[in-house]
């Protein structure tokens, strides 16, 4: 089945809450509590940047979506979530390419994300050509890669 990306519309907002909450109570559960504190925080950020969230569909399907937004001088991406049911169907490396060549059209050189040190989406990113560079103060690794 092909892998369709668009622009996120207004209605497709309550599945990115869903793929969200799914990945805080996945891999983060004990910020649970903060994230729900923090909702506000991440619509605004929804909002401001929604020209730069990105859906992917696999048939009639929402399988996952991306988020990045310019940041100082690089690009970063801020939330790239694949729906559980299509995992390892290319979906998240299609979002990551998009995200990346959305970036380059917009001037951007360099490329910048954190992940979770025992999240997997960490080898599609070294697949994707992204080079750990350190690590941030609350325990994420920062991946980076020119555009």
């Amino acid at each position: 089945m092909a892998i369709r990306l668009s622009q996120a519309c207004v209605t497709d907002i309550p599945a990115i809450y869903r793929g969200e909450e799914s990945y805080i109570r996945c891999w983060e559960p004990e910020h649970e509590i903060t994230w729900r504190l923090q909702l506000e925080r991440h619509l605004t950020r929804w909002v401001e940047n929604f020209e730069r969230l990105t859906i992917a569909l696999m048939g009639d399907d929402f399988a996952g979506y991306s988020l990045w937004a310019p940041y100082q001088n690089h690009a970063e991406l801020s939330t790239i979530h694949v729906v559980a049911e299509h995992r390892r169907s290319g979906v998240g490396m299609a979002l990551l390419e998009a995200y990346a060549l959305d970036a380059a059209a917009q001037g951007f050189t360099q490329l910048r994300l954190s992940v979770r040190p025992e999240n997997p989406a960490k080898f599609m990113y070294q697949k994707a050509g992204f080079l750990h560079t350190g690590t941030e103060a609350h325990g994420y690794l920062r991946y980076e890669r020119h555009a």
